[in-house]
């Protein structure tokens, strides 16, 4: 892609466009096509909705939280008015949606300054504006300017068939190794952002891979989210290492921490999974 590390802080202003389109093109980044999220931000939307596919779904049914903070990602910063990174993302899921077939996401900026936004999203049930599933929280960085004319919104993605879809995190190249630890292979354009590093998808998909692990052996689900976004995956390949938390003789909480192990083992992502009843 692009001939180099599909880092739009790169491109010079008359090529930003057409690099920001290859990289989020079909041969580009996976992460939103594949999860056909339409969004306020990059598809200049007075709303964002997203289809439930059967995929998308934990171990008893409820929307895996990996969807729904990929569905929720901005900031306040996008592709169209900076090079943006995420700092941090978290959500608290109220409902875990099983019979809900398309969420929608309202989402506030709450702050956009110099280098650092700020993000709230409630998201509901479509067909039930009133049923919230989740609150979503999102701390975003400029890393780079984007140009201040030319951009356009992105084409809508096509719908995917919700037939027997593999698990997300097969789809983006995750894997069990010997030891039960998942995986994610060395960066590829699938999985790179426009600054050149690991996307926050594929870190979501395997955090929430190895959390659903734990919660289907404790019979129970995630019931809050939280990603912090240390430093750029820039090599790979990545591991997740998983710390369990017990409280009253069952797993509470996870700790997970993805690291970039052909960076001398460095810590790309630390995030937690709190659990709790099924409802």
């Amino acid at each position: 892609m692009n001939g180099g590390s599909g880092d739009l802080r790169e491109a010079t202003n008359d090529d930003f466009w057409d690099r920001l389109n290859e990289a989020m093109g079909e041969d580009g980044l996976l992460t939103y096509r594949y999860l056909g999220r339409k969004s306020q931000d990059m598809h200049d939307l007075p709303i964002g909705t997203m289809k439930i596919r059967s995929d998308m779904r934990d171990w008893h049914g409820g929307i895996r939280p990996a969807a729904l903070a990929i569905a929720t990602a901005e900031t306040g910063f996008s592709d169209f008015n900076a090079v943006p990174a995420p700092v941090s993302a978290g959500l608290s899921i109220v409902d875990p949606g099983i019979d809900v077939k398309t969420v929608t996401m309202q989402q506030r900026t709450l702050r956009l300054g110099r280098n650092l936004g700020f993000s709230r999203t409630v998201v509901a049930d479509q067909d039930n504006p009133h049923r919230i599933i989740a609150l979503t929280r999102g701390i975003g960085i400029k890393l780079g300017e984007a140009p201040a004319e030319g951009g356009k919104p992105f084409p809508l993605p096509d719908d995917m068939e919700d037939r027997d879809l593999p698990p997300l995190v097969k789809v983006f190249g995750g894997r069990q190794d010997d030891r039960g630890s998942w995986r994610l292979p060395a960066l590829t354009a699938g999985s790179r952002s426009t600054s050149g590093s690991l996307h926050l998808g594929p870190i979501h998909v395997l955090f929430d891979a190895a959390a659903d692990d734990l919660a289907r052996e404790s019979g129970q689900r995630v019931v809050d989210w939280e990603v912090m976004f240390v430093s750029a995956g820039t090599t790979g390949p990545f591991r997740v290492d998983v710390t369990p938390f017990s409280s009253s003789g069952r797993v509470g909480a996870a700790e997970l921490s993805l690291i970039d192990e052909g960076r001398d083992g460095r810590l790309v992502a630390s995030g937690s999974a709190a659990f709790g009843p099924i409802i």
